[in-house]
């Protein structure tokens, strides 16, 4: 199968000198095409085609072994609802790419060991991309202790033995219920240690039934399966100072984050925030890991008793940041009084939703699915999730609350409404991902979807 060299916005860009003057034993054609923003086909570019070029030349040259290759810019090679799209040569191989792991797996197995990469290969008159099979890890419960009040701290290895996905401070996983359920939970071991996964759980009041059947129903000996660690809530490790506050449960992730800095020498001092100590979970452990670099603030269910927000984000310092993790209001409550900080400085991750403050209806509008040339109406009561599987295509979720980053797609056009709290005020404003589940298209917006 050849390329489709056809007119196209971007010129056809080879850099390929005279035949009689150099001569290539591969040549890589990547498609570059933009598209006007918003295009329902969206293109190769929209969707990082052409950082992924540049990645792949540089990587071309570690793979060469001796070998001359080019890695070429092409114009639309017309496979844009499976693109970002490559066509190698001399075989005529096509492949589909979405990451920097790809283009290594295509490089390694391909290029230089001439194996096709059977899981990003493009047939001929392929339309669509067939979905991928979400990843799982089998666990099993080694331990289980009460941590205060409906909390309990569980420690689960592989059901398998060995080493268990790696992860970094500030990840979480999602656990696989026995009654169907799906549910996100941070992990609060240390990162350096691929034995064994470390979760609180709280039972939640109301229950949706995730906290309950877990701790009902988990105990030691038990197996289960978990998604891959995913990380909304990462260090920033070019900081200087890192601020971490946390709120009952929130902790979780400060446990991971204080064992990485304080591994690594950096500056950094925990807040604790929770009503007294009994309700205070991993306590023991915190004090372990932050030592003198822990302040408690036992505030007996009253906030304005506890720690001085206003005080402590007042004046930052060159390279401080803060994270926060816990209830809705003291994540607010943060981001609030540190709105003058840098930009990127201020970081956060709530586990439950903020009362909504919109007293309007919510409107109907439409939605395109790029890669199925499909266009959808989501109603006034939907959400761009239940439209999504009502036609047919299953996408993932857990929260369904906007707090998890599970249901995130690409956005190719249109203007959203933004309702999660996952996505940073960056992220949000560069318009180029959505959580399905909450947010929403402005008024007489079309929404045009990676999907």
């Amino acid at each position: 199968m050849r390329p489709a060299l056809r007119a196209s916005p971007v010129r056809f860009v080879t850099e390929i000198t005279l035949m009689s003057e150099t001569h290539f034993d591969i040549h890589v054609f990547c498609c570059i095409n933009e598209r006007a923003a918003g295009h329902p086909r969206g293109s190769c570019s929209a969707r990082g085609s052409v950082d992924l070029q540049e990645y792949m030349k540089a990587q071309g040259k570690k793979f060469s072994q001796g070998r001359k290759i080019r890695i070429n810019k092409s114009g639309c090679l017309d496979r844009c609802e499976l693109g970002p799209v490559m066509v190698i040569y001399p075989e005529g191989v096509w492949y589909h790419y979405r990451t920097k792991e790809d283009i290594d797996e295509i490089l390694e197995s391909h290029v230089l060991n001439g194996k096709h990469v059977a899981r990003l290969l493009v047939t001929a008159g392929q339309t669509t991309l067939s979905p991928d099979k979400p990843v799982r890890t089998a666990l099993q419960v080694a331990e289980v202790q009460e941590q205060g009040q409906d909390v309990c701290r569980y420690e689960l290895v592989a059901a398998s033995g060995g080493d268990l996905p790696a992860f970094e401070a500030g990840a979480h996983i999602d656990l696989f219920t026995g009654e169907g359920m799906r549910r996100s939970y941070s992990l609060a071991g240390d990162p350096a240690d691929r034995g064994r996964y470390v979760l609180g759980i709280r039972r939640e009041v109301p229950s949706r039934g995730g906290s309950d059947w877990l701790l009902d129903n988990l105990s030691v000996s038990d197996r289960l399966e978990a998604s891959l660690p995913t990380n909304n809530f990462p260090l920033d490790w070019s900081a200087k100072r890192h601020i971490l506050i946390a709120g009952g449960i929130g902790v979780t992730p400060m446990m991971a984050m204080g064992r990485a800095l304080r591994r690594s020498g950096a500056d950094c001092h925990l807040h604790f925030c929770a009503p007294d100590e009994v309700r205070a979970p991993f306590l023991s452990e915190a004090k372990e890991i932050f030592d003198t670099n822990l302040s408690l603030h036992f505030d007996g269910g009253d906030p304005s008793k506890g720690l001085n927000l206003a005080k402590l984000l007042e004046t930052p310092l060159e390279g401080d940041h803060v994270y926060v993790c816990g209830p809705p209001s003291l994540v607010s409550d943060v981001r609030s009084l540190a709105h003058h900080w840098p930009e990127g400085s201020v970081h956060w991750e709530q586990f439950a939703p903020s009362a909504s403050e919109s007293t309007e209806q919510d409107e109907p509008f439409e939605i395109v699915l790029s890669r199925r040339q499909i266009k959808l109406q989501v109603g006034e009561e939907e959400t761009i999730l239940d439209v999504v599987r009502n036609a047919g295509i299953n996408i993932e979720s857990s929260c369904e609350d906007g707090l998890c980053g599970c249901c995130r797609v690409g956005l190719l056009g249109g203007n959203p409404e933004h309702r999660d709290v996952v996505l940073t005020d960056a992220e949000k404003s560069a318009n180029r991902e959505i959580l399905i589940c909450i947010s929403r298209a402005k008024k007489g917006e079309v929404l045009v979807l990676d999907i």
